[in-house]
């Protein structure tokens, strides 16, 4: 790629590499990703338009595009897949691997077996003039999908720059093909994570749903009390188990029907501490947050709380975050020994707890977005309004 180059030609193609790859690397969100790859691509060209695509099974879905000069927002939702086949450029790039330099597609030689799909620019007002296609090849995976740019805005796609993209577009395949190969690896992680807190709760006739509650709900919660998109998703995930230590609880006691008596309470009490042993001694960020949620949703504001009398800020937020959850989902649904209360009922419960059992803040919280939560409720569940 660089033989042919001077040496300060060479210089700078390298070191535009070199910082645009820097810049996709540290970028963990694929959309994200995908957007900053598909801008550094355009870059390199001062091209006002581009795309990428990546094949899904038999058809290209195009994860990015993107239109300085017009705005193609309202013709892009719903228009994302194509069929993979030869017809379209990108994907006849997609299957073949060869790239396609086209000067003018709107007079395609009829010798081509693509055909240059004018539909976005009758509805945009937009011309495309020239179109770059380059095959985004991983070097074990084959190629994976197409780039493809639009409209230089010098009008031509110099030979150098056209060798820089076919580098970047290598780069890019690889931390494509690591990225998705992270998510797999991390779906496959929370799918585990899921499944144990199911275990958990497989003794009660709701199982499923109740941990669908309690994850939706705190999320919400959380989000109205200001954390982060990620503390949101990692509360979601952690919280479906809290209830993790019953796997340690006898099936005779977990299904009474009716009030259990002070051993069978005393049992009962200790599957926080049993949560936070099944857990605990993990390096990864969600199972040490499911550990504090696993042993402190049980404590309450004011110190009487158990298993360990914490009180106020010594409360992990996400367990107090859960707790609320947690108390309004067993009000509202069934429970072998009890009976669901009314929702209005289960509402000033909670209100009534606020700066005694529950943190006061997120009690606030929970009911700037009580609406939210009572629909998760009537989603996922049967509730008495």
């Amino acid at each position: 790629m660089f033989e042919s180059m001077s040496g300060e030609d060479a210089k700078t193609a390298l070191k535009f590499l070199f910082n645009a790859a820097l810049d996709i690397e540290v970028e963990v969100r694929h959309e994200e990703f995908i957007e900053k790859v598909l801008l550094h691509s355009r870059r390199i060209f001062n091209a006002s338009a581009g795309s990428i695509s990546l094949i899904d099974g038999d058809c290209l879905q195009f994860l990015s595009l993107q239109n300085d000069d017009v705005d193609i927002t309202p013709f892009v939702e719903g228009h994302c897949r194509i069929p993979l086949c030869k017809n379209s450029i990108a994907g006849y790039v997609a299957l073949t691997g060869e790239m396609l330099h086209i000067e003018d597609p709107y007079n395609l030689s009829e010798a081509v077996p693509y055909q240059f799909n004018a539909s976005v620019d009758k509805q945009t007002g937009f011309r495309t003039e020239a179109i770059l296609a380059v095959p985004l090849r991983h070097p074990t995976e084959g190629v994976i999908g197409t780039l493809e740019i639009l409209n230089p805005r010098d009008k031509t796609f110099h030979e150098m720059n056209i060798g820089i993209a076919k580098g970047f577009s290598s780069i890019a395949a690889a931390n494509i093909v690591s990225m998705r190969l992270q998510e797999s690896l991390m779906k496959a992680y929370l799918e585990t994570l899921i499944r144990l807190g199911h275990a958990a709760e497989y003794k009660d006739e709701d199982t499923f749903h109740h941990i669908q509650r309690i994850r939706h709900s705190s999320k919400v919660i959380a989000r109205q009390l200001g954390c982060s998109e990620e503390e949101q998703e990692n509360i979601f995930h952690a919280s479906a188990m809290h209830d993790v230590g019953k796997l340690g609880i006898p099936d005779a006691i977990l299904a009474k029907k009716g009030k259990l008596n002070a051993d069978e309470w005393a049992i009962i009490q200790t599957h926080p501490e049993k949560g936070a042993l099944i857990l605990g001694g993990s390096d990864t960020e969600i199972l040490q947050l499911s550990e504090k949620i696993a042993r402190s949703h049980h404590e309450k504001w004011n110190g009487n709380g158990y298993p360990d009398g914490l009180k106020e800020d010594q409360i992990p937020l996400p367990a107090r975050i859960v707790a609320v959850a947690d108390v309004f989902d067993a009000l509202v649904q069934d429970r072998p020994y009890k009976k669901a209360w009314p929702l209005q009922d289960a509402l000033d419960l909670i209100q009534n707890e606020r700066g005694s059992h529950f943190d006061p803040v997120v009690v606030d919280a929970f009911f700037a977005c009580k609406d939210e939560i009572v629909n998760i409720q009537r989603e996922n569940g049967t509730i008495i309004e």
